[in-house]
């Protein structure tokens, strides 16, 4: 199995997680799930261009570079990114911040949303190849 396909795996296997963490009303440790299915499918877009980063302001900072100010992808799915790394910091970080269910599910939806922009990415990489 390549690495692309383990981290896109990696990042189904974390947004599944986060629907359990969900319906277990987990909604903090949903919050990080969420971000980490985004993080996982962004490595695997920057790997499918030879790039990579283990850092995960290097990653956001890498797919605005070659993705967004490219054109290549809507700057409103780095949003989407961004804001999803800035609950997962304040859901690890910040022992006074309260996750609600509606930001939980907030963050599924846009991890889904997220990883579906990816993977049409590398589906049209893969048919010009």
């Amino acid at each position: 199995m390549s690495e692309i396909n383990k981290l896109l795996n990696l990042a189904f296997e974390d947004l599944e997680t986060a629907e359990f963490l969900f319906a277990g009303q987990r909604y903090r440790s949903c919050l990080s799930r969420a971000y980490y299915a985004m993080y996982y499918s962004a490595q695997a877009l920057l790997l499918s261009e030879n790039i990579e980063t283990s850092t995960h302001k290097g990653v956001i900072k890498l797919i605005n570079l070659h993705f967004v100010r490219t054109n290549q992808l809507d700057h409103k799915i780095l949003k989407l990114l961004n804001d999803a790394y800035d609950l997962r910091q304040l859901g690890d970080y910040s022992p006074n911040f309260t996750a609600t269910s509606l930001s939980a599910r907030e963050a599924i939806d846009n991890a889904q949303i997220f990883i579906n922009e990816i993977n049409k990415k590398l589906n049209l990489e893969k048919d010009n190849r």
